[in-house]
């Protein structure tokens, strides 16, 4: 009798188990993990932009719009880093690239209440383009113009890092778009700088260099970065389908033999091994653009490639070699009736296929910039 309970037990486990995905079995799994997207909404009489903030606990089938705080008005939401259930720090700026005005929002509570947090006086630029968590207590920062930021008291304090070479000169930087942290290796591109566009600092911000790419073609400049470990590193420049890479920090760069036609440009990548690199591509106003898995061997690529029309896919946040969750948007007269101005789409095998998740009908106007999940290299 006992027997045949266990056995009904277990039969009726694997029943639902199997029913669920679970093991990674099944169209329909998705790991249930907390994330959250950031973007921005505008007024369609002030045309002022509205910071917004969506949030999953359970791998994207549902999505929730947070509130935000006062003290927000005319910002957008530039960045997003969860760093657990609980925690996850925001990137906020004004509405243009002239706009030196932004803050940082940070929760502890799941996203139930965000708190501006307090920067220091002496900033060139407080509009904050990326934002970094290493842990509850610890994050990185950085402003459109190189103002560099440090907390390690859950932003209580924010400390004003200085950028300067070993010989105490310093860097300066026009236009950052994206930054990457892991451990004591922080990475910055500043994409007015062509091929020393990449700025890194390999023990925790006492000193910085400007690296040297190869290869770099019609006046371009890096655009984002994202780094493995110590060692590892990947960039990928404006108007070039290529990627660059460094394998020893830094002290030489490569460039890939493969490109991905179509590109313009791509606004977000992460790598989730040492050669496996996820790609947010946006493509053009009209057409939208894409999201790529790219295995780089000797240079040469290997890619799944999906298009995401009518979303400019512009954030990527994978949590392996496998699942990876992006954001994008498209301008409102290319948005079909009926359908969201923007787009978050998750994968299960490496990019092959993106499923398009469900926004809250309170969100059908954002204009979603950048995602983050906890457990994920973004």
């Amino acid at each position: 009798m006992i027997k045949t309970i266990l056995c009904q037990t277990l039969i009726l486990f694997c029943f639902l188990f199997i029913s669920c995905g679970g093991g990674g079995g099944g169209s329909s799994y998705i790991p249930a993990v907390t994330g959250w997207a950031i973007g921005w909404s505008e007024d369609e009489d002030t045309g002022e932009s509205s910071v917004k903030i969506l949030k999953t606990a359970n791998g994207g089938r549902l999505w929730h719009l947070q509130s935000i705080p006062e003290g927000c008005a005319g910002f957008r939401g530039n960045d997003i880093s969860a760093v657990n259930n609980n925690v996850a720090w925001a990137a906020l700026g004004g509405p243009d690239e002239s706009n030196p005005t932004g803050s940082i929002l940070r929760t502890d509570d799941g996203g139930i209440t965000w708190h501006l947090q307090t920067l220091p006086d002496v900033m060139i630029s407080r509009h904050i383009k990326n934002i970094k968590g290493m842990s509850a207590s610890e994050a990185w920062a950085v402003s459109l113009r190189g103002d560099v930021l440090h907390t390690v008291d859950g932003g209580i304090n924010w400390q004003s890092v200085p950028v300067h070479t070993e010989k105490s000169e310093p860097i300066t930087m026009s236009l950052v778009n994206r930054m990457d942290v892991v451990e004591n290796d922080i990475w910055i591109v500043d994409v007015l700088a062509g091929e020393q566009g990449v700025i890194h600092s390999a023990d925790g911000g006492v000193i910085w260099r400007r690296e040297t790419l190869p290869k770099i073609e019609n006046e371009h400049s890096p655009l984002t970065v994202s780094v493995f470990n110590s060692l590892i590193a990947w960039v990928a420049v404006n108007s070039e389908g290529y990627l660059w890479w460094t394998a020893d920090g830094g002290e030489t760069w490569n460039k890939s033999n493969d490109t991905l036609e179509g590109t313009a440009d791509y606004d977000d990548i992460c790598a989730s091994n040492a050669e496996i690199i996820w790609i947010a591509c946006n493509g053009n106003i009209s057409g939208g653009g894409f999201t790529a898995r790219v295995k780089v061997t000797g240079g040469n690529f290997e890619a799944n490639i999906f298009s995401n029309n009518p979303y400019m896919m512009e954030g990527v946040s994978p949590l392996s070699d496998d699942m990876a969750w992006a954001v994008g948007f498209a301008y409102p007269s290319f948005v079909p009736d009926g359908m969201p101005f923007s787009g978050i789409f998750f994968t299960r095998n490496g990019g092959v296929d993106w499923i398009s998740q469900t926004m809250p009908d309170d969100a059908y106007d954002v204009n979603l910039w950048k995602v983050s999940f906890v457990g994920a290299k973004r």
